[in-house]
């Protein structure tokens, strides 16, 4: 049974919204990333910048 397919998965309905406005542009609504999410990657990753 494949990792997709599973029942125990579910996934939230309408999180991406994408509302076509014409001529190849795009409203696009996504979830804000979470706190801790963000609070990591600030932890982890390199300064912008900065060297190597």
């Amino acid at each position: 049974m494949s990792h997709a397919t599973s029942d125990k998965l579910k996934q939230k309905e309408n999180i991406y919204e994408a509302e076509y406005l014409g001529s190849g542009t795009f409203k696009i609504v996504k979830p804000k990333r979470q706190d801790r999410k963000r609070r990591q990657s600030v932890l982890k990753g390199t300064t912008r910048g900065a060297r190597k």
